[in-house]
């Protein structure tokens, strides 16, 4: 399961305010030479290999290959030490993953 957390959601429902219906949250996670790498982006296309839920009031949709990657992981929106503002993603079965610490 993937958490979403508060400022993430708001962020995340701002996007899909003004999209159909049908679109979801599509998020990725690939695993690469020991590294994860992360995407999300707006779908409207699920194919029988994509697991499909809500969180939060959001619908996501991930992949099959993506969703073990993903367990227990949290996307979050946090602004960083240079002042500008991004999505992380907190995830627990990373090898490099480092809890965020708060300022």
């Amino acid at each position: 399961m993937i958490n979403i957390s508060e400022n993430a959601a708001e962020k995340i429902k701002l996007s899909l305010k003004d999209q159909g219906s049908d679109i979801k949250l599509r998020v990725a996670v690939m695993r690469k030479d020991n590294e994860y790498h992360y995407a999300m982006g707006l779908e409207d296309n699920v194919t029988e290999n994509d697991k499909s839920f809500s969180v939060s009031g959001i619908n996501i949709v991930i992949s099959s290959v993506s969703e073990p990657l993903a367990k227990d992981m949290t996307i979050d929106y946090v602004t960083m030490d240079d002042g500008n503002e991004s999505f992380i993603f907190i995830n627990p079965n990373d090898p490099n993953h480092v809890e965020p610490k708060e300022k």
